[in-house]
Order: structure tokens, then C-alpha cells, then sequence
């Protein structure tokens, strides 16, 4: 618990008033510091990972924008985006975290373009020992993300699973954890990538250990693998072009969900068991995600880092989509 005597009234942040590309970032050094509610901390952002939810929510789409358009947008009050979130607690209205700690969270209320932001305790992890608050900014919504997405897919000892987008924000941790399960449970894994993409990931696993891999840039049609289960990080086209991949009553787990029903129609024929995934903000997922970067078992790879008022710079470099792991801003 902490007082909120000489609390900051303004701050810079980045600001949308309308959707649209990246030029409705406005940086502001006048938005408000907003107030702290019950359950709730105050914490002064170190830095704050951009996602591709961010930008798909800029222009317009998906629940982020909805909620932006039903709330902020519905009172003519400007938002702030960004779900990822690391820096120091300045006040807090809880027993658990106290003033000067080191925190992290996946705020799915937004506003961590911001010098600060409330999020409710139950969403704050402490960030341990030893890992750096910009590798914590980068990392809620990937970390998390990827953790969830392996427990989700319940993948046995022995399966053959292929992943396609091994290198991108969620890619990258979720390569890692699958390859822990290569040790644990001896699963086969294949990847489904680019030449480029391939030479990037052999600086964080022993691609010596992989079933295979498939450059998607070279093959008009997918191979015949038989394989269990294929995790489908893209979805669309190139989501539908992979079910070849996948044997007659295979599991297929796509993130971005939306996809789901379109890959489910394209894989009727083999009785595909095709389910859309989404990340949920838990504070437990995340502190163990921590755990694994503090003890060296898991590498978080930061592509650029961006000063918060060239947001709109790094919006544009992830929009390329060839960034091999993560974008942060620094606030």
C-alpha cells in the first residue's frame, strides 16, 4: 500500500482519436495519468512491447478496436494502445506489491504507450532477478502467449507436430518450449519458414534435434507428413496450404483464431480437429515464462527498440513482418 501524494497529473503518451495506418499515433506530453482503483497499481512504464494486435487494433479491427470504439471513442476521449507493459510500481492499492517494485503484466485494458499505467494486481507478476525490464516489456504478450499455446495443444509423447512462423514474436519462444518437449516427451518437430527465417532460429536451438523443415517459399504444395499436430501461426492461405501436412483426424490449433472455421472447412475432408486459440492475461503464465529467462532456459530475441515517440516507426517495421522476434518501445 502506498501513498498518492506527488503523483505526476500528466504524461507523455501515444494517443489515437482516430483508426487508421500508423500516422494516427500522435505523441502527447499532456495525456492524463490515470487513477488508481481499488485492486489496482500504479506502475511508471520502462518499456511496453509493440504486437501485432496493436497495429490490427489501430486500423480498426478485432476486440481491441472494439472496445476502443465502445468506450473511448464513444465519449470522444482519445486512446492509448499497447498490452505489454514493465517498469516500477509507484503506487499501489495492495498488500502484495509495494512501492519500488519491479513488475510486468499483460494489461489487455491497454494504455501502455503511456509513462504510466494502472493494471489490476491480480495481472502483476514481480520481474525476478537478473532479467533486464526491457526483456520483461517485450514479453507478456508473446511469453504468455506461447506458453498457452503449447499447454493448449495437450501434445503427447512421441507426436509429430509442425509449426509454421518459428521466428516471429510468438514463434520464437513457442520453437523453445517445443524443443524442451523434444527432450522431455520425444516428439518430433518440423518447421515450416523461410531460408532466412531458418538461419535466424539456428542461434537459439540445435536444429540438428528437428524432424525436418520446409521452405514455404520454394514449395507449391505442402509434403504428405502424416504429422499429429500442426501449430499454424499465420493462418489464411498459407494456414489451408499446410493441412497436407496434417494425417486424417490430426489436431490443427490456429492463432490468429479467426481463422479456425475457414481452416475447418478446407480440412472437412479429413476430419480435421481444428480449434482457434486465444492468449488470456494470467499472472501465473507469465511469472513462470519469467522463471525460464531468468534461469537462461528461454532466450526472448528483441529485433529493434524505439524511443516512444517514434511509435509510429515501429509500427511500421512489424507491419513488414519480417522481424525476427520482438519490438519494444521505450518509454
Amino acid at each position: 500500500m502506498s501513498s498518492n501524494q506527488n503523483l505526476p497529473q500528466a504524461q507523455s503518451a501515444i494517443v489515437i482519436t482516430e483508426f487508421g495506418e500508423s500516422e494516427v499515433l500522435q505523441f502527447v506530453n499532456d495525456a492524463a495519468v490515470p487513477t488508481v482503483g481499488d485492486g489496482q497499481v500504479l506502475v511508471k512504464l520502462a518499456y511496453a512491447g509493440i504486437n501485432p494486435v496493436d497495429y490490427k487494433t489501430r486500423q480498426g479491427l478485432g476486440w481491441g478496436a472494439e472496445n476502443i470504439k465502445n468506450k473511448q471513442f464513444a465519449e470522444n476521449k482519445p486512446a492509448i494502445l499497447g498490452f505489454d507493459m514493465a517498469g516500477e510500481v509507484v503506487f499501489s492499492n495492495v498488500s502484495e506489491f509495494n512501492v519500488g517494485d519491479k513488475v510486468a503484466a499483460l494489461n489487455f485494458n491497454g494504455g501502455c504507450y503511456a509513462q504510466y499505467n494502472t493494471v489490476e494486481a491480480e495481472l502483476l507478476t514481480k520481474v525476478p532477478e537478473g532479467v533486464d525490464l526491457e526483456i520483461a516489456g517485450a514479453l507478456p504478450c508473446v511469453g504468455t502467449t506461447a506458453k498457452q499455446l503449447i499447454d493448449f495443444a495437450e501434445i503427447k509423447a512421441g507426436e509429430h507436430v509442425v509449426m509454421s512462423a518459428p521466428a516471429g514474436g510468438v514463434g520464437h519462444l513457442a520453437l523453445q518450449l517445443l524443443m524442451r518437449k523434444v527432450e522431455e516427451l520425444g516428439i518430433k518437430l518440423t518447421l515450416i519458414c523461410s531460408a532466412e527465417k531458418y538461419q535466424k532460429i539456428e542461434s537459439l536451438i540445435d536444429t540438428s534435434q528437428l524432424k525436418g523443415w520446409i521452405d514455404y517459399t520454394k514449395e507449391d504444395q505442402f509434403p504428405e507428413l502424416n504429422a499429429d499436430v500442426l501449430l499454424d501461426l499465420v493462418g489464411g492461405e498459407a494456414g489451408e496450404k499446410a493441412l497436407t501436412i496434417v494425417k486424417t483426424g490430426g489436431r490443427v490449433v490456429v492463432l490468429p483464431s479467426i481463422w479456425a472455421q475457414k481452416l475447418k472447412e478446407a480440412g472437412a475432408d479429413k476430419k480435421l480437429q481444428v480449434e482457434g486459440f486465444i492468449a488470456k492475461p494470467n499472472a501465473q503464465d507469465l511469472a513462470e515464462v519469467l522463471q525460464l529467462i531468468a534461469a537462461g532456459e528461454l532466450q526472448l530475441q528483441i529485433q529493434a527498440t524505439y524511443p516512444l515517440a517514434d511509435t509510429a516507426e515501429a509500427h511500421k517495421a512489424l507491419e513488414k513482418g519480417d522481424s525476427f522476434g520482438k519490438i519494444v518501445l521505450e518509454i
